[in-house]
């Protein structure tokens, strides 16, 4: 049975939070807790996956959203896993993550 693109969104909006919880420790536990560091990967594979699977209506309904770059870094993290930069990882959880989460919220007001 496949998933609607509600509930993908629902998906990455879960993720989203999930991952706020994670950052919320703050930067030194993110840097000195490589399960946090994992979780962190982990949750950001979640929302790539989330979205590489939205059909082409729901992605062109949130036109602002950067779908190509959401569906890469997925990739990066579970195929290219050596390649992956902690610092990136923590700038993408706690600056563009809460950006995308607002920009889906919007639509769905």
């Amino acid at each position: 049975m496949s998933r609607s693109d509600g509930h993908r969104i629902a998906d990455i909006l879960s993720a989203a939070d999930e991952l706020g919880l994670v950052v919320e420790r703050g930067r030194s536990a993110f840097d000195s807790d490589p399960i946090l560091r994992r979780a962190a990967e982990r949750l950001l594979e979640i929302i790539g996956e989330a979205a590489t699977l939205l059909g082409e209506d729901t992605t062109s309904r949130y036109a602002d959203v950067p779908w190509s770059d959401i569906a890469g870094l997925r990739v990066v993290l579970a195929h290219h896993y050596h390649r992956v930069d902690p610092d990136q990882v923590w700038v993408i959880a706690t600056a563009h993550i809460p950006d995308l989460v607002a920009a889906l919220q919007d639509h769905q007001a």
